[in-house]
């Protein structure tokens, strides 16, 4: 075993983890310390060699191993403590993770909203939903609430549970209906953190309860209510709305219509 031999086994751990300076943190050793590690300038004394090998689920002799060895041996058993190892799903699913934490990019959005949109089997209507983002287990989780009263007196309710995330100035909310779980719904839409807007404008996409053998896609307009609400009046505005009502701010009414305009030739948001 040679120093370079440990110097290159710490560089290829570090190849598969989030960032250098999030491990020495979970390991408490010195980002500059480290840094000598992985240059080979310095050997790890024992008790730092046991809080490496203890995060990343090693033996303190694999870590010693010749680097080709080490190698075959990483590629056939990635180390336990290697939570971002680079497969392809555990790789997309640290991103969209790490998107979804309630950092200064997601936490402006976190509150109460009313998602409008015109469903294909009411085109002149108007539907109203309640959607909830809140911190749960580290992310941003979504709660929406679909409440519709019939002619006949009774309540139709359906329900979501979801993840949003933040990119590139756009909200994104991926759900599922929490009663059969076949319908997933995606929405995506325009936000920035510079400052509170009243109105986010995108698009949802997805299937349906009423058809899940149909794709759809319609302008979504969310309405921000605030931080908290009452929830018993909250749920008391969802339903159906004409498309003239003065219930809904006229912003949402001059801009919900799912049509393509003339010259373009995709479905783009208000």
């Amino acid at each position: 075993m040679e120093k370079s031999d440990v110097s290159k086994n710490l560089k290829l751990l570090i190849g598969y983890s989030s960032s250098i300076t999030q491990v020495c943190k979970e390991i408490k050793i010195s980002r500059q310390q480290f840094t000598k590690y992985l240059s080979g300038k310095s050997f790890p004394r024992l008790q730092s060699m046991q809080r490496i090998c203890d995060h990343f689920g090693l033996e303190d002799w694999e870590l010693l191993l010749p680097h080709h060895k080490f190698r075959s041996l990483i590629a056939l058993h990635p180390p336990r403590g290697i939570l971002n190892y680079r497969s392809y799903t555990n790789e997309f699913l640290s991103d969209i993770r790490n998107k979804s934490v309630p950092t200064d990019s997601l936490s402006p959005f976190l509150g109460f909203y009313y998602n409008h949109f015109i469903v294909k089997a009411r085109e002149s209507m108007i539907q109203r939903s309640l959607v909830y983002l809140f911190e749960v287990d580290g992310i941003v989780g979504t709660k929406t609430i679909e409440r519709i009263a019939n002619n006949d007196g009774t309540i139709n309710v359906s329900k979501y549970d979801g993840i949003a995330y933040y990119s590139g100035h756009r909200l994104y909310i991926s759900e599922r209906e929490k009663f059969l779980g076949h319908t997933i719904w995606h929405t995506t839409l325009y936000a920035t953190t510079t400052k509170r807007e009243q109105f986010f404008s995108g698009l949802g996409l997805g299937n349906t309860i009423d058809s899940v053998q149909d794709i759809s896609c319609y302008r979504s307009i969310f309405q921000f209510l605030g931080r908290s609400v009452n929830m018993r009046d909250a749920l008391r505005g969802c339903g159906l709305f004409g498309l003239d009502d003065m219930e809904i701010p006229a912003y949402i009414r001059e801009h919900i219509e799912n049509k393509i305009e003339l010259g373009e030739n995709a479905f783009v948001a208000a």
